[in-house]
């Protein structure tokens, strides 16, 4: 059985929203929780959240998740990553989702991991039009690579050097991919999908 640990990155600043989206209401809850309800319905071999948020630790006080307090988040995402993968060193993979896309699917979410487990690739990512989202998955053999990363750069810089090992799982609804950055985004994803 591979070990898939599962990092949940939720230590955005939040500038262009304007303040914490991710206590945000979505679908009667915080944005964050959206992402946390559906993975906790996956058999992950550990469930890390990265955040600076407080409250976000006190919410998830009660569920099975390591919550890491990301200290530094002016570090950038890499940071973020860093924190996730040091907390178990011992995976065969590491996952990464980021919560603010509340749409995403748990169907999507269990098709990225079996796809990976079956493909002979050491990476797995979503994409619509062409175009890489999030989740990703990165075998072990990519964690110095993930662990060397620096500043406001995510695992998208290692996927693109290793283009030939990656695992493409296309995803139709564009809306499961949207990470909302700003109210207006959210105003207009809520009004084309009631």
């Amino acid at each position: 059985m591979m070990k898939i640990n599962l990092i949940l990155l939720a230590s955005g600043n939040s500038i262009r929203f304007k303040s914490n989206k991710l206590l945000t209401i979505v679908n009667n809850k915080p944005m964050y929780m959206n992402v946390v309800e559906k993975v906790l319905k996956v058999d992950f071999n550990k469930i890390v959240l990265v955040t600076q948020y407080k409250e976000i630790k006190l919410a998830l006080s009660k569920q099975d998740i390591q919550v890491v307090m990301n200290k530094n988040s002016e570090l950038g995402i890499s940071h973020s990553i860093k924190l996730g993968i040091q907390n178990d060193m011992n995976a065969d993979a590491y996952m990464f989702m980021v919560c603010d896309q509340p749409f995403i699917s748990l169907k999507s979410i269990k098709t990225l991991i079996n796809r990976f487990i079956k493909s002979d690739k050491g990476m797995a990512c979503v994409e619509n039009n062409g175009k890489l989202g999030n989740p990703t998955i990165f075998s072990k053999k990519y964690r110095d690579e993930l662990l060397n990363l620096k500043g406001d750069i995510g695992g998208k810089f290692v996927m693109k050097k290793h283009i030939d090992d990656l695992e493409r799982v296309v995803i139709i609804n564009q809306i499961e991919m949207m990470d909302i950055d700003t109210r207006e985004e959210l105003i207009n994803i809520s009004y084309n999908n009631i």
